[in-house]
């Protein structure tokens, strides 16, 4: 037995010289790939490193609506609307307003986009309401990305394992060619690790502030009132009738206007049509016999007397 344990030690002794003498030959460059393939396995497997610290306690819900509302003052409740954003800790991220064209310059619609304070959701999206005459329209969505977020923290986790491996390996680098492996390495999962960093801020900050689109319109006017019955007096009648007078002679000179370029156009399909057929007709007159000297008409026949 014992001849045999020897034998068995000395064979794991020269593998090992020999492991050796490869490694101090091939450089740094084997056991960089081979750290990196490590590394690569542990990607592979992210629920083994993930964060245990992370709290899947409180669920984290995304928060949007959208919400249409009618007042006769569209810009005076847009800059309410500012103010109100601001009260809750939020603020206005888009502001769009369109000036009406009738006589008075006022603006006849105002489009706001407004974050908030998810806590605060409910009592803006009721503060803003209440700031106009009447509500239109309220669509209220929501989102529960908790797993969403669960997962991000874990592959942050890992990648940033990763790439402090990789960092390391690189300063313990000592040939060109491993170095150059190794920085393209590490620039790479730098960049998958900024991407998903990034990812989970977005999440984040769509969790913690609301996006609510809210909107003000001006209501329509009423151009007539109902039960019209006609001018009240003389004057208003002359009035009246002058307008309908005025109003037909400007739809004649614009019904004119608009034929007036085909003019020249019909005259020539007319006198392509009508020049023709008058040649023609002289042609057969010119062509037909001469008819020859009428006889004179006998004189009639005297009437005879009646018999006896």
């Amino acid at each position: 037995m014992r001849p045999l344990r020897s034998a068995a030690v000395l064979a794991a002794a020269s593998l090992l010289l020999f492991g050796c003498s490869n490694a101090s030959e091939g450089g740094g460059s084997e056991a960089a790939q081979g750290e990196a393939a490590d590394i690569v396995e542990d990607e592979a497997a992210p629920e083994a490193s993930a964060n245990p610290q992370v709290d899947t306690g409180d669920r984290a819900v995304i928060y949007e609506a959208v919400l249409e509302v009618e007042d006769a003052d569209a810009d005076g409740v847009a800059e309410q609307a500012w103010d109100l954003a601001e009260s809750f800790g939020g603020y206005v991220t888009d502001d769009e307003r369109d000036r009406a064209t009738g006589e008075e310059a006022a603006y006849s619609s105002a489009h706001l986009v407004l974050r908030v304070p998810s806590e605060q959701f409910t009592e803006a999206m009721d503060g803003l309401a209440a700031l106009a005459e009447s509500e239109r329209y309220r669509s209220v969505t929501t989102e529960d990305v908790t797993e969403a977020t669960v997962d991000l923290a874990a592959h942050i986790a890992t990648k940033s394992a990763s790439v402090e491996r990789v960092r390391g390996l690189l300063a313990e680098a000592a040939s060109v060619t491993a170095i150059l492996e190794l920085e393209a390495e590490l620039a790479q999962r730098e960049g998958e690790l900024a991407s998903l960093e990034s990812q989970l801020e977005d999440l984040q900050d769509r969790v913690a502030m609301s996006t609510i689109d809210f909107t003000v319109i001006t209501p329509a006017e009423a151009e007539e009132a109902e039960g019209y019955a006609g001018p009240d007096s003389f004057w208003d009648g002359v009035v009246v009738g002058f307008k309908g007078a005025v109003n037909l002679l400007v739809g004649v000179s614009v019904v004119i206007g608009v034929l007036l370029p085909f003019l020249p156009v019909a005259a020539l399909v007319a006198a392509a049509v009508i020049v023709p057929i008058r040649l023609a007709r002289k042609r057969r007159n010119a062509k037909a016999p001469t008819a020859g000297p009428l006889l004179p008409a006998a004189p009639p026949m005297p009437a005879t007397p009646p018999r006896q």
